[in-house]
């Protein structure tokens, strides 16, 4: 138990690194960082060295992982945020904002051109049902990976597949109609 305790204690500074990544998100850092430190004690509580992991490594993935949580229970009670980070499950950060900012339809928390919003939503209207269906879920129902597959039946690694081809669709829309 007490090198449970020293273990942790000795990564504190991991803990602000991680919630430093976030530290433009919509929530005070404090907060962040009191996740992440439950992710720490959480990290300590459960290696196992007889896996081959520096404790370092281990302990990232959990406070990664305790902040994202944060994350999406706060957007439960809140509702929907731009800025909240989200991470897909093959590990890639990303944000509503980021993602409508990239196609030029999101500034600064405001939408400038009314017909922007327009040309977006036509261009998602035209997709195919249930590549709209896994747009709405996962950008605008701020659903994970995992919940859309589990609403449309398929694997959570096909709809990651799915979800990068239709983002490059709407890329490649988007850009053709600007």
């Amino acid at each position: 138990m007490q090198a449970t305790k020293i273990r942790a204690e000795e990564h504190l500074g991991l803990v602000t690194h991680i919630a430093l990544k976030y530290k433009e998100n919509a929530y005070n850092l404090d907060d962040i960082i009191s996740e992440g430190r439950i992710g720490l004690v959480k990290a300590a509580n459960t290696f196992d060295e007889s896996k081959g992991f520096q404790f370092a490594t281990y302990a990232s993935r959990c406070i990664n992982n305790e902040i994202l949580m944060f994350f999406r229970r706060e957007k439960k009670h809140h509702g929907f945020s731009l800025d909240a980070v989200r991470v897909n499950d093959d590990g890639d950060e990303y944000s509503a904002a980021e993602f409508m900012e990239e196609y030029g339809y999101y500034d600064e928390y405001t939408v400038e051109d009314e017909a922007e919003i327009a040309n977006l939503r036509a261009v998602i209207a035209r997709l195919k049902e249930r590549e709209r269906t896994i747009i709405e879920l996962r950008y605008f129902g701020e659903k994970t990976q995992t919940e859309v597959s589990q609403v449309l039946g398929v694997s959570q690694s096909y709809i990651s597949r799915l979800e990068k081809r239709i983002l490059n669709e709407l890329r490649c829309k988007l850009e053709c109609r600007l």
